[in-house]
């Protein structure tokens, strides 16, 4: 059995491209045959001789025109290269792979009335395409939410759904902060900070300033000149730490984290958090809110107010008195659950 993974950047670059790197390094580990075929390399592999094919950078927008591109040249690389054992594993939107994971929400899902475009008609077709192809055997979405969403959008695909796989869980080696609940530190962590509830974090800490008016924001993984949104007295209570490439040194510095994003396939940033101990108030809409009970949990459109009552309760808390509802995978857990779904291809073959 050989192995491709599909991926346009191969390294710890985004929540996507650490799942790719992470899984094909554990793969690599209990001896599966595995190489990588992308647009870039950004970081070595860990373990393993894994050759990484590189194809070279292209368009990075219009999104949908990137998609095209790299599929075409991963199309004819998979044409000239690949056996007749050879596993495509994709995490990209390209139509020439047996399996696929599904990273983020479904294109306008819920169905929203849109006006006629170029840009929405290719995107709709390249998702369809990419969950459609004559090749796919497998389609694995990384939270039961992304299942739900393929289920009632793409009804047909059903028999070629396979179980959610979520992220795995890295070892982080951190000391915990003295937790003072009259200065609580709130975390946020997220490249694309819009979609993932930046704009609402900021409305819930300054609504809990007015009773707790020490109360500090540490932000993380979007560049520190961002228009965020924060004046400058506002920028006394928070700590802008940009990306990270130790993840620890965001851990290391916050009491709890909040992502209220309005969209999230997984959110690979709340299972890190609970691993250590840390609170999390996140909302429904995230994948990852199946790893908490109901009171850390709430709907992105419930109210400021609501939002700040459920973080004062947490603040409350004993610090780290959180215990996930239901336990993260660790990487060599995800490698062994695409290990049986590559054998049950080989099987089926």
């Amino acid at each position: 059995m050989e192995v491709v993974q599909v991926v346009k950047r191969f390294g710890l670059c985004g929540g996507m491209e650490e799942y790719a790197y992470r899984l094909t390094c554990e793969l690599s580990r209990i001896g599966v045959k595995v190489n990588v075929v992308c647009e870039e390399k950004i970081d070595e592999p860990e373990h393993g001789t894994i050759e990484i094919v590189q194809l070279g950078k292209s368009l990075r927008k219009p999104r949908w025109l990137s998609h095209l591109i790299f599929a075409k040249k991963v199309r004819n690389w998979v044409m000239i290269n690949a056996g007749q054992n050879t596993i495509i594993h994709s995490h990209e939107r390209i139509n020439c792979h047996q399996v696929t994971t599904i990273h983020t929400t479904l294109y306008n899902f819920p169905p929203k009335r849109k006006f006629p475009s170029l840009r929405n008609y290719l995107n709709e077709h390249i998702e369809s395409r990419e969950l459609n192809c004559a090749s796919i055997r497998k389609i694995v979405p990384v939270s039961a939410l992304i299942a739900g969403q393929i289920t009632e959008k793409y009804s047909s695909s059903r028999h070629n759904l396979a179980p959610p796989i979520p992220p795995g869980v890295s070892d982080l080696n951190m000391i915990k902060k003295e937790y003072d609940s009259e200065v609580p530190v709130i975390g946020f962590m997220g490249k694309e900070w819009k979609r993932k509830g930046l704009p609402k974090v900021i409305e819930i800490w300054r609504e809990l300033r007015k009773e707790m008016p020490l109360a500090r924001l540490c932000l993380a993984g979007f560049p520190t000149n961002e228009p965020i949104g924060i004046s400058e007295d506002e920028l006394k209570f928070v700590d802008l730490l940009g990306h990270v490439v130790r993840k620890e040194d965001f851990y290391e510095k916050i009491d709890i984290l909040l992502h209220p994003a309005q969209r999230e396939a997984y959110g690979m940033v709340i299972a890190e958090a609970l691993s250590v101990g840390i609170p999390v108030l996140c909302s429904r809409q995230t994948g990852a809110s199946k790893l908490l009970s109901s009171n850390h949990t709430l709907n992105y459109q419930d109210p400021f107010g609501l939002w700040c009552d459920f973080l004062k309760k947490i603040i409350l808390q004993p610090y780290g008195d959180v215990v996930p509802q239901t336990k993260a995978k660790s990487w060599p857990d995800v490698a062994q659950d695409y290990f049986s779904c590559y054998k049950s291809l080989s099987h089926a073959d």
